[in-house]
């Protein structure tokens, strides 16, 4: 039996995934009802606190206790039993899955949000957009002065978050090895790793030849972010709310929470807190895309049927997400069959399992706004 439980949620532009979670809260010293939650420093560092604060205003007789010390420490503490929830800016590892079962635990995930990614300079570099390609090359040392991207020829000083930081993770997995599962790049030996976002700000704005990475919450107007293009013959995006929304901006993932098996008591009303309206724009106002899945009841199952309606398949190059001319055709045909019936249309983005799952969570997501995009534009 698989140790991850998932569930179909919402996909309107794209398989975002939402599972139901379960969760124990130990009593205060003064029977006050408290609720351990461990991980990324991403969601913790400040979103985490204001969720916190905002429920506990609605709820005093409660009290949440958040330790951000990184992705990893979520997995951590759900094992050891010191965390209810943890909270990861990565997809859990296999290893981590691997692990859960040996205890004999059933994790459940759960989508709060999305987060871009931005590679942030001192605000003096000129260096006016990078590639995916190049970035890469930059943090693996194979690029060691700004001149070889355009820059001055000055040397280039990385700043990475730590091994066990999910940002570092993702950054790794995405950036720079492409994507790909058996890549084998690693950061440079002398990328100095630096444990909190706040840090890495200060250290990029008070040095003209630093490169870094932050999510998007962290850029502030002491640092500059770099428009990142996918490949050299692409647009390069700067990354913000909009474009992280729309998919234009290459470098994005979900933001989690995991936990075992329903929710229950302090653990599922916090839950439902955070995906109901209010909770949703404290996302949004930290600099975050926020998930729009509300926590339903934990019997029902959200995933879409084929009996809900009619069904069209469109096939996909391996990795690709372009359309191509035939399946803008069919599609053409299937939604001009549908005008003026008041019909909803569900675009569901889907991977096969070869690569790791944040790359394959990004592709489906690319595929299902590939769809989405060439549907809103044709009315």
């Amino acid at each position: 039996m698989k140790t991850v439980r998932r569930l179909a949620a919402r996909a309107l532009l794209g398989g975002i995934l939402l599972a139901s979670l379960h969760s124990t809260f130990a009593l205060g010293d003064e029977g006050t009802p408290v609720l351990h939650i461990k991980g990324s420093d991403t969601i913790g560092g400040e979103l985490g606190p204001a969720l916190a604060a905002a429920y506990g205003k609605q709820h005093p007789e409660t009290r949440i206790e958040w330790e951000s010390l990184g992705s990893g420490t979520a997995f951590v503490g759900l094992f050891d039993g010191s965390a209810d929830l943890g909270a990861s800016s990565r997809p859990v590892k296999e290893s981590e899955v691997a692990r859960a079962g040996e205890l004999g635990i059933r994790l459940s995930e759960y989508v709060l949000g999305f987060d871009g990614i931005a590679v942030i300079v001192h605000p003096s570099n000129p260096v006016e957009r990078l590639t995916i390609a190049e970035l890469s090359k930059i943090f693996a040392g194979e690029v060691s002065r700004w001149s070889q991207v355009g820059g001055p020829d000055r040397p280039i000083h990385r700043i990475s978050r730590p091994s066990y930081s999910g940002t570092h993770g993702f950054f790794k997995d995405v950036v720079l090895r492409r994507g790909d599962k058996n890549g084998s790049e690693e950061f440079a030996a002398d990328t100095r790793m630096i444990e909190e976002n706040h840090e890495i700000v200060e250290l990029v704005s008070g040095d003209r030849d630093a490169i870094s990475y932050v999510g998007l919450g962290w850029v502030s107007p002491e640092v500059r972010a770099v428009p990142v293009a996918a490949a050299s013959a692409s647009e390069a995006v700067v990354p913000q709310l909009a474009t992280v929304r729309d998919g234009t901006y290459p470098i994005y993932r979900p933001l989690q929470i995991y936990s075992r098996e329903e929710p229950v008591g302090l653990a599922r009303d916090f839950l439902a807190y955070i995906l109901s309206p209010a909770g949703q724009k404290l996302v949004a106002e930290h600099g975050f895309m926020p998930s729009g899945v509300p926590l339903g009841p934990a019997s029902s199952s959200r995933r879409p049927t084929r009996a809900e309606g009619s069904r069209l398949q469109v096939h996909f190059p391996f990795g690709g997400a372009r359309l191509s001319t035939e399946d803008q055709a069919r599609l053409a045909s299937f939604t001009d069959g549908l005008k003026g019936q008041g019909t909803q249309v569900l675009v569901i983005g889907h991977t096969d399992s070869a690569g790791s799952r944040a790359t394959n969570f990004r592709v489906s997501m690319d595929r299902a706004r590939s769809v989405a995009r060439y549907l809103e534009s044709r009315g």
